[in-house]
C-alpha cells in the first residue's frame, strides 16, 4: 500500500525521507477506504516505512484491521539529496528528464544530486520480499511504503524500461498486489482502491 495523500503531494514538493509531511484529510479518507477493503482477508503482519506519512497510514489501517505494525527501514522513501524541498514542476522545467534519468540509473545525475539509485531501492525491496516469503510462505503480509519502493517491486517482476517506470503512476493509498507460488512472485494487481476513486482521479 502506498501512503495516503500527504501535504507534499498536494503542494507538489519533494520531501523525501527527511522532511515531515502529514496526511491530509483527504489522505486519511483514502486510507480508511482502502483499509476497509483489506478487512475481507486475513493479514498476518504489517511492515511500514519509518516516514511519518507512512506511519500515519499504518496507524489508520491497523486501527481498522485490529493489527499492530512494525517499522522496517527497507521500506524507506528514497534518499533525494539536494532535491529535497524542491517543487516537482520546477525540477522538470530546470532539468527536463531528471526523473527518467533516476530510473535509467544515470550515475552522473545520481552523484551530482546525492540521490539514492533505483538499483539500491530494488535491492532493499528484494531483500524484504525474500525474507517475508521465507518467513510467511502461506500468509498475507502488508507493506506500507512509498511510490518508488512500489515501483521497485514492480520492476523486479516485470523488468520494465525506464520510460515505462517513469510513466507508471501509483495512486495514494492504493494497493499493489504480489502473489507468490512456490517462491515465485507474480504481479496480480496495481492501483487497487475504492471504486469511487477510479471515477474521480
Amino acid at each position: 500500500m502506498r501512503h495516503g495523500e500527504a501535504d507534499n503531494n498536494v503542494k507538489r514538493i519533494l520531501v523525501g525521507r527527511n522532511i515531515e509531511s502529514h496526511l491530509t484529510n483527504q489522505g486519511r479518507r483514502q486510507v480508511e477506504d482502502t483499509a476497509k477493503c483489506l478487512k475481507e482477508i486475513s493479514i498476518e503482519k504489517v511492515y511500514v516505512s519509518p516516514v511519518i506519512r507512512a506511519v500515519e497510514t499504518a496507524q489508520i489501517t491497523c486501527s481498522v484491521l485490529g493489527l499492530e505494525y512494525q517499522i522496517d527501514e527497507r521500506l524507506f522513501e528514497i534518499e533525494l539529496g539536494k532535491l529535497v524541498g524542491m517543487n516537482y514542476e520546477e525540477i522538470l522545467d530546470e532539468h527536463e528528464n531528471l526523473f527518467l534519468k533516476f530510473y535509467s540509473g544515470d550515475q552522473q545525475m545520481l552523484e551530482s544530486f546525492g540521490v539514492e539509485s533505483f538499483s539500491m531501492v530494488k535491492q532493499r525491496i528484494q531483500h524484504i520480499l525474500d525474507e517475508v516469503i521465507e518467513t510467511y510462505p502461506d500468509k498475507n503480509v502488508l507493506f506500507i511504503t512509498h511510490l518508488d519502493p512500489i515501483k521497485a517491486a514492480i520492476s523486479l517482476l516485470l523488468d520494465l524500461r525506464a520510460e515505462a517506470l517513469y510513466r507508471w503512476h501509483i495512486r495514494n493509498a492504493s494497493l499493489t498486489i504480489l502473489k507468490h507460488e512456490s517462491k515465485v512472485l507474480s504481479l496480480t494487481g496495481v492501483n487497487i482502491m475504492g471504486i469511487r476513486r477510479y471515477l474521480n482521479e
